[in-house]
């Protein structure tokens, strides 16, 4: 078990790498060297673009990586993801003018987007059945490792006067994605992929080496394996990489992707951008204006929101996938109307403890997008796709989720601007209609194999499906799993 948990850190360490990102920008976009060198403001449509310029590349690569990760496996498509952002850093943190900085941001976007793609689908389809939920969730947690390390680091660089500031924050991007490069190169395919490849016999091996202590007779192996049997087709769409029909031809498909393109959504367009990208910003209207202590209640974010993403991974399989995200966004709700009062009152009177208490919901605003939705975010859409429409499903949820990015982080920018704190009515009342989204067509996957996923989604309401109580067939191979 101990070599499957250092192949799963391989995907996590992609997620790092987001986190790392998520949180360098809106760091060093509060320090004044970053704004002076490029000449740009903390807010306004020229800082919109360039946190916007990272997705716009992640939108770029889409169309090459389900048919990579289809083709080639999900070990290539990580594999060529470390690579762009390798590169990318390589512009982007030596840049001499915002062009070149843009550009540098443009490869990272590329190369990350092929890591989002195949990393939840790598650690989705590697994972024991048994602990898919907690081992999964405990993925996206790791948003924060790379958010706590960033905003950390550029809490300390802030201190520096020169370029340097700035500079060595960006190029630490290139640490997690060049383990990964060299490590994915010790790890083996998916058994999924190499069932869909006709590839039984390296497929039961895979298996036996990670879930069967070394033994293919290992009851989690033959029952992997017969699930795969029956449902894995060797001619299906994931053979032709031009043919996207089975994601949206059934019933069962479409509201396969109902779910997946809804979380992807969700997890980019629910108020989550204001406190990832312009944390520092939203605390200068709540009456901090001084940028070091704004980076450190920004380092001291991610490490209260780490704590709360590791216990919904936890809970996953405990709670429920429903109860979470419906109360997590209905919570997140309330936190930004409180916010906007506090805001608003603070603004008009400088009222000091008007303002405590904004940034106080700010971040239980945090806490509760990461108890609930974080966990969640790559794992819901993997485990919710068939395995042929999988690596292709990914792709266009992660179409979904940076065309979200990108309306938020631009938006976001232009309108804290013009309108200021008005702008958080926006998600108060878009984060109330996705309750009602969740509710009628979000399934319950817990405790389900991705194979017995197939049944829910087939069913004439699958909401309703995936709400029954499972056979008795069922709750003895769990009885079993258990001993």
């Amino acid at each position: 078990m101990f070599r499957l948990y250092g192949i799963l850190l391989l995907g996590y360490l992609c997620i790092v790498l987001q986190g790392y990102d998520g949180s360098l920008m809106g760091a060093i976009n509060a320090m004044p060297q970053y704004q002076h060198f490029f000449g740009l403001k903390a807010a306004g449509s020229s800082t919109g673009l360039v946190f916007a310029i990272f997705n716009i590349g992640g939108l770029a690569s889409l169309p090459f990586c389900g048919p990579l990760n289809d083709f080639y496996g999900r070990r290539w498509g990580i594999l060529v993801g470390c690579v762009f952002v390798i590169i990318g850093t390589c512009v982007q943190a030596p840049a001499v003018n915002s062009g070149m900085f843009l550009g540098g941001r443009f490869l990272c976007g590329f190369g990350q987007t092929f890591l989002n793609v195949a990393a939840p689908t790598f650690v989705a389809e590697m994972a024991h059945p048994h602990w898919r939920g907690p081992l999964s969730g405990l993925m996206q947690t790791n948003y924060f490792v790379g958010s706590i390390v960033a905003s950390w680091v550029t809490y300390g660089t802030a201190y520096l006067d020169g370029e340097g500031s700035f500079r060595i924050p960006i190029w630490l991007q290139m640490f997690s994605s060049g383990v990964v490069a060299i490590g994915i190169f010790f790890a083996p395919e998916t058994p999924r992929w190499l069932m869909a490849q006709n590839r039984r016999e390296e497929a039961e091996r895979v298996l036996a080496d990670l879930h069967g202590e070394g033994s293919v007779d290992n009851v989690f192996v033959k029952l992997q394996m017969a699930e795969m049997t029956s449902q894995i087709y060797q001619n299906g769409s994931d053979k032709r990489w031009w043919d996207y029909r089975d994601l949206f031809n059934t019933h069962a498909a479409r509201r396969r992707m109902i779910c997946a393109c809804g979380m992807a959504w969700f997890g980019q367009y629910s108020g989550n951008a204001l406190v990832s990208y312009y944390f520092p910003v939203i605390v200068e209207q709540t009456g901090i204006t001084d940028p070091h202590t704004q980076l450190l209640l920004n380092a001291l974010n991610p490490v209260v929101s780490w704590f709360a993403a590791i216990l919904g991974a936890l809970l996953l399989d405990r709670v429920g996938r429903r109860p979470f995200l419906l109360s997590g966004v209905f919570g997140m709700a309330v936190c930004l109307a409180i916010v906007t009062g506090c805001t608003k009152l603070s603004l008009d009177t400088a009222s000091k403890s008007a303002g405590n208490a904004g940034i106080f919901f700010i971040y239980l605003f945090s806490v509760i997008f990461s108890l609930c939705l974080v966990p969640l975010l790559p794992f819901y859409v993997a485990e919710t796709l068939a395995t042929e429409t999988r690596a292709k499903g990914t792709a266009v949820a992660a179409v979904v989720s940076t065309s979200a990015s990108i309306l938020g982080q631009y938006t976001t920018a232009v309108a804290i601007e013009k309108i200021g704190v008005y702008y958080y009515i926006v998600f108060i009342g878009w984060d109330l209609i996705e309750c009602v989204i969740i509710y009628l067509f979000f399934v319950e996957t817990k405790n389900r194999t991705l194979e017995e996923l197939n049944e829910v989604f087939e069913a004439p309401n699958p909401v309703k499906k995936s709400l029954e109580k499972r056979s008795t067939a069922e709750n003895i191979r769990d009885a079993i799993a258990k001993e």
